[in-house]
């Protein structure tokens, strides 16, 4: 608490129920709708803006806010050098900061992102606001606006900095929250049929995590000249900017990227991770996959000619769509054929004979 400011029971109550509402949050939209109208009324603030970004180069930041026309940061990378907002409070992490104390009158009402607010009948008069300390490898920061002239009090200071800390926890939890999501649908694609690794990005293709796997098979299938530092390499970013493309337009995704070399191929399926706002993060699911080996002479003599061809690939993990083009068929007719070879080979679904024809293979 500030040195010599008191804070009364009545604005301890009001700081209770915003604590709850963090504590409720499920994702930054519950935060920003939920607690932060909460803590505006408290303070008299007519807007607030919540931040967050990693701290890898690179990096953008990511705004979510309440009371403010999108606009507003949709022209922010173009005024980023004009924030004295992000200025000051990255210098001064975890404290409460006024306007006063970040830049002098006259200043403010040259800045451009104060004339820009102005334009789109947003002022922001008077603003108020704290580099949050959520953790290593992740920033966020919480700004509050009023667009009268009325500055914010020592006493609204000091509230926003008891507050700080619990708002904190929340953002963090919130990310925790958005991540465990993107890896529950990563972990579903990696159930789904035997892939070797994944790797996470943004829509920019800068790169968030990744599976152990991921760095070898990258290493292996790009050259030197194609790799970007902290990002995908050049081919894979051609392929998720398609993908993007797709997204965008509603359809159900780009056709998986592949390059073939040595008996091999490398294909990569690209995943829309959804977001609560915004473009989504991607899943870059990679498998490298051998020369297709033939069914093994048991299980092929139960097998049509035709049907050996498709069991071999789908035993290789190929869906449906790259088999019907690698055997000159509709995708249809290969979903028919398997529910044949499903039945002639006594396996309930795709998994069982993979493992079936895994196992074959090991043993041949």
């Amino acid at each position: 608490m500030a040195k010599g400011i008191s804070i009364g029971n009545r604005d301890m109550r009001k700081m209770l129920e915003i604590i709850t509402a963090l504590l409720a949050a499920r994702d930054v939209d519950d935060l920003v709708e939920d607690a932060f109208s909460l803590l505006m009324r408290l303070v008299g603030a007519d807007s607030a803006a919540l931040a967050t970004t990693s701290l890898e180069r690179g990096a953008k930041l990511d705004w979510v806010e309440k009371g403010l026309p999108e606009a507003f940061f949709g022209a922010y990378e173009k005024m980023v050098t004009s924030d004295f907002v992000l200025s000051a409070v990255q210098s001064n992490p975890g404290v409460v900061l006024r306007d006063d104390q970040m830049i002098d009158r006259s200043a403010l009402q040259r800045n451009e992102l104060y004339q820009w607010a102005r334009q789109l009948k947003a002022p922001i008069e008077r603003v108020i606001a704290v580099m949050l300390p959520v953790g290593a490898g992740f920033q966020s920061g919480l700004s509050l606006y009023r667009a009268g002239p009325r500055p914010f009090s020592l006493r609204e200071q000091a509230v926003l900095q008891e507050l700080t800390k619990p708002i904190s926890l929340a953002v963090r939890n919130c990310r925790w929250s958005a991540n465990a999501a993107r890896w529950d649908k990563v972990l579903a694609a990696l159930l789904e049929g035997g892939t070797h690794a994944i790797v996470l990005v943004r829509s920019s293709g800068r790169e968030l995590d990744r599976t152990a796997g991921a760095a070898g098979l990258l290493d292996r299938w790009f050259e030197p000249a194609e790799r970007v530092a902290g990002s995908l390499p050049l081919p894979l970013l051609a392929g998720l900017a398609k993908a993007q493309a797709a997204w965008r337009v509603g359809a159900e995704g780009a056709r998986p990227w592949k390059r073939a070399r040595n008996g091999a191929s490398l294909r990569v399926r690209f995943l829309a991770l959804s977001e609560p706002r915004g473009e989504p993060s991607w899943a870059l699911v990679l498998r490298e996959v051998p020369d297709v080996p033939p069914v093994p002479k048991a299980l092929a003599e139960k097998l049509t000619e035709c049907e050996r061809a498709v069991a071999s690939r789908a035993g290789c993990g190929w869906d449906d769509k790259t088999i019907a083009q690698a055997v000159k068929n509709a995708p249809g007719t290969v979903k028919k054929q398997l529910r044949s070879i499903y039945d002639k080979l006594g396996v309930r679904d795709r998994r069982k004979l993979m493992l079936l024809l895994r196992e074959a293979w090991l043993d041949a």
